[in-house]
């Protein structure tokens, strides 16, 4: 059985000095305490709404961020 997980990740960003540039994120996805796969975000998201990504996988993954900026939520549709 497959399950709809939403990944919607904030401040996609750096910082070079005064301006604002893109950043790229690694993100893991996390079964149990095993790493399954990994997605690479890039680009520059400010909007407070977030950049959202569907992603598909067996029911239960998590996700953390391993390297570069954000903040991130993996939530099961």
């Amino acid at each position: 059985m497959q399950q709809s997980y939403v990944l919607t990740i904030w401040d996609l960003f750096t910082m070079n000095g005064s301006d604002v540039c893109g950043g790229e994120a690694v993100v893991a996805v996390i079964d149990g305490d095993q790493e399954v796969d990994r997605i690479t975000v890039s680009g520059k998201c400010q909007n407070p709404n977030g950049y959202r990504r569907s992603y598909t996988g067996k029911p239960g993954l998590t996700a953390r961020i391993v390297s570069g900026p954000g903040r991130i939520q993996f939530s099961q549709c």
